[in-house]
């Protein structure tokens, strides 16, 4: 089966039991009523003076496998202590390793605005994650149609979560300017084959009118691979694998801040 067809029909299906136990009436009423402080995820990154980074938290992988030897909070606790500007928290639990219970205890340790990057199909996991502490959320637009994608943005704007609108082709691209997105990312991974290629921000960005922020995602390695995202006027780059990988991260993280 298609790598995405799976993920769409367990999170379907993830989504139907978490209804049963809270409906989306449920949650609404709870958001309602809750007065939180939201970190200023776009904001951070607008800021045109330098290249920003968004460090990501996730266990695993499926093109990876095991990411994290330790434990996420520990992650958390240097990520907080380094020079990223955002954390990313993975709460996909069976492709990942995450949930939304870690996304709320890392919240509790780093300074920074807390991403939740998951595949998010449905309003219910947007008040979800406004109820779980984060201060933005990943919407794949080849995950979403248009109409749907619409709604979801304005949900969530309206509730004052940031909105990092992840694009591949040229369709997606057209899907994030129909509805006016603030932060466009850019992901070098096709999700259909796994393969990652840097090219792939260098040919989109050339589309995108100027003014927006953009986000390059994954495949960011090294030094030089922030580089040559900062020369063609990306704004930020989220990096997960290298920065879990290294024997010292928050020296990794620092070698990435160009």
């Amino acid at each position: 089966m298609n790598i995405l067809l799976e993920i769409r029909k367990i999170k379907q299906k993830e989504i139907s039991i978490a209804k049963r136990k809270a409906s989306l009436v449920v949650l609404k009423a709870r958001a309602a009523k809750l007065k939180r402080k939201i970190r200023p995820f776009a904001k951070v990154l607008s800021k045109k003076d330098k290249m920003h980074l968004i460090a990501e938290i996730k266990p695993k992988s499926p093109s990876a496998g095991r990411l994290i030897k330790t434990t996420p909070l520990n992650v958390a606790r240097l990520y907080g202590k380094s020079r990223a500007d955002a954390i990313s928290v993975l709460t996909d639990k069976k492709f990942f390793g995450g949930n939304l219970k870690l996304l709320s205890s890392v919240k509790k340790i780093v300074k920074q605005p807390v991403l939740r990057k998951d595949f998010i199909l449905d309003e219910y996991q947007v008040y979800e994650s406004f109820l779980g502490e984060a201060d933005a959320i990943l919407l794949i637009t080849s995950f979403l149609s248009q109409t749907l994608l619409k709604r979801l943005y304005e949900i969530s704007t309206k509730l004052g979560l940031g909105c990092l609108v992840e694009i591949h082709n040229k369709a997606d691209l057209k899907k994030a300017l129909s509805i006016d997105a603030e932060i466009i990312g850019i992901n070098n991974r096709n999700l259909k084959t796994m393969r990652t290629d840097l090219r792939t921000t260098e040919n989109l960005i050339k589309l995108i009118p100027k003014g927006s922020t953009i986000v390059s995602e994954s495949g960011i390695e090294s030094k030089s691979d922030v580089l040559r995202m900062k020369k063609i006027r990306v704004n930020a780059v989220l990096v997960g694998t290298s920065i879990l990988r290294s024997s010292n991260p928050i020296k990794h993280i620092n070698s990435l801040k160009v």
